[in-house]
């Protein structure tokens, strides 16, 4: 059993001063926290102490046994265990000076870069305190003395340290003072350039009276929809024009309006393609100052920039209104069957009063919008307007026999006809205000349907939209009829409930699809074919907007 020398005990005092060569007061309080049950900090202690000072298990667990037996062979084993501590602890403090011996001390005074870099690197791994790598190298400068063990070299790397640390080695200072004098004249260099550098002179720009026509509009202009209107066409076709954007710029800093922002919003609008409605509600935001919203100022500003985007030069692009051709319902098989006028004639009022609402409207939605004005306008004359324009679009091959329910249904009365035309031209100038080229076949929630048919790209119909629908789906319910009714039935109502249940549940719902629905099925067993919602909301926003 080799015993502790005076090396191993000052090695030991230094890595582990409250260390006691006779006994463990860590193992004592091990026990002792057992015996009080406090079994998680016996065990932290267990864990984080005696495992590191006794790593070999076996005689960890032999030393603890002893000591709770109070054996006298704790004493002898406690020594050997301190000797091995001392053994590992000496060899960790030798791979220690080797390494700054190898790597500080070789430096030379005069390269600069490497200092620097290698002193950096060591001073950050041995502690964030600068100034604690200074103790931390004297320490083991004393060791190497102790263990003759490359004295010199671990002198040298900690007078390197040292001096570093405390910036008294000439070529390192020099060269921090070097840098810091370089920055301080670049600092100086940046100064002066900022001095000198230019500054407009707003108050000396002067505008002629043709530049200040341009860029503003008349002061007789008061409503903010008609400002907005007239800003738009006066900045469309220059959204282009570079020079003109300068000299706006300049007009809106030394005046300090916006009207700069105002033709921002233009140009945005007019690069990104953005939809008219988008390109609008951007100039509001800059002409009005603060909160301002209107329903009805909306949709005169929409009404009026279809009108206005008519007049509008050949350089800007084309109009929905003005670019697509007036869709026609075909006749080609009419002529055969001209025994049949009363069905003709519900054809041509139809299309006449189509062909002035959806002249902006894209071909292959031509019939789907004939259809749903009909339902939403002209009450009892409904289904047999829809079934004659199925009727007008079967092929040459289909036998007379195909149209009897066709015959059925359009048995109208030459008053009616009258009255239905009427009220159709009326409602279709109204209901289809802002006419939107969307795909067809693809499904959307309601909201983006009462927007499609508002022309607004906000959800601030909800509530109104549920508080006054029910009279809208009362009145498509009373047309819509296939079986008779009894006098004192609910059907009608709760038929009612279906649709508005439905139509709250999907509100937002992109993914809805009321074709082939189960609340479909339910309205057609309660006695009422529905085939699409888009009636119920074009005739509630006739009667309510």
């Amino acid at each position: 059993m080799r015993q502790l020398t005076e090396l191993d005990i000052y090695i030991l005092k230094q890595e582990f001063p409250q260390l006691s060569l006779t006994e463990d007061p860590d193992i004592e309080r091990y026990f002792e926290f057992r015996s009080l049950n406090r079994q998680a900090e016996a065990l932290r202690l267990y864990n984080t102490k005696l495992v590191h000072r006794y790593p070999d298990n076996k005689i960890r667990v032999q030393l603890m046994t002893y000591y709770r037996k109070h054996d006298y062979r704790f004493h002898i084993l406690l020594t050997d265990s301190l000797v091995q501590l001392a053994d590992r602890t000496v060899v960790q403090v030798k791979r220690v000076i080797v390494f700054f011996a190898d790597t500080i001390a070789p430096l030379k005074r005069a390269e600069v870069y490497t200092i620097i870099k290698v002193c950096e690197k060591v001073i950050n791994a041995i502690s964030p305190n600068r100034f604690a790598a200074i103790s931390f190298t004297e320490k083991y400068t004393r060791y190497a003395e102790k263990l003759k063990y490359h004295a010199a070299d671990m002198r040298q790397a900690a007078d390197i340290i040292r001096m570093y640390i405390t910036d008294t080695i000439s070529s390192v200072r020099e060269y921090r003072e070097e840098q810091d004098r370089k920055n301080a004249q670049e600092q100086t260099r940046r100064a002066l350039q900022k001095a000198k550098a230019s500054v407009v002179d707003f108050s000396k720009i002067v505008f002629t009276k043709e530049q200040i026509a341009a860029i503003t509009i008349p002061s007789s202009i008061i409503r903010i929809e008609d400002k907005v209107l007239a800003y738009t066409m006066k900045y469309w076709n220059r959204y282009a024009d570079g020079a003109f954007e300068n000299i706006l710029l300049l007009y809106s800093r030394k005046y300090g309006t916006n009207h700069y922002a105002i033709f921002h919003a233009v140009k945005v609008g007019r690069v990104r393609n953005w939809k008219d409605e988008e390109l609008l509600h951007a100039v509001l935001a800059n002409v009005a100052q603060g909160y301002y919203y209107s329903i009805s100022g909306d949709l005169y500003l929409q009404r009026a920039w279809k009108q206005l985007k008519l007049n509008l030069g050949p350089s800007s692009p084309p109009s929905q209104a003005k670019g697509l051709p007036v869709p026609a319902v075909k006749k080609a098989k009419a002529a055969k069957r001209s025994k049949k006028q009363t069905e003709k004639t519900a054809v041509q009022k139809t299309n006449k009063a189509e062909k002035e609402t959806a002249s902006t409207r894209k071909k292959k939605e031509t019939k789907k919008n004939v259809q749903v004005n009909s339902v939403s306008v002209s009450g009892a004359a409904m289904p047999s307007a829809k079934k004659v324009l199925q009727k007008n679009t079967v092929a040459a091959s289909e036998s007379r026999n195909s149209t009897k329910p066709v015959a059925a249904a359009s048995i109208l009365e030459s008053g009616k006809i009258a009255q239905e035309q009427a009220v159709g031209e009326k409602a279709s100038s109204s209901v289809q205000i802002y006419p939107i080229n969307e795909p067809k076949g693809l499904p959307v929630s309601i909201a983006e349907t009462v927007k499609k048919v508002t022309g607004k790209s906000y959800g601030i119909y909800r509530d109104l939209f549920f508080k006054e629908v029910r009279s809208a789906i009362r009145t498509i319910l009373q047309h819509s009829v296939v079986q008779k009714l009894s006098f004192f039935g609910s059907e009608q109502n709760n038929a009612e409930n279906i649709i508005y249940r439905f139509l709250e549940t999907n509100y937002d719902n992109p993914y809805q699809q009321w074709q082939g629905s189960k609340e479909q099925a339910d309205v057609f067993t309660q006695g009422f074919r529905i085939e699409s919602l888009e009636p119920i909301i074009r005739l509630w926003a006739k009667e309510n907007l």
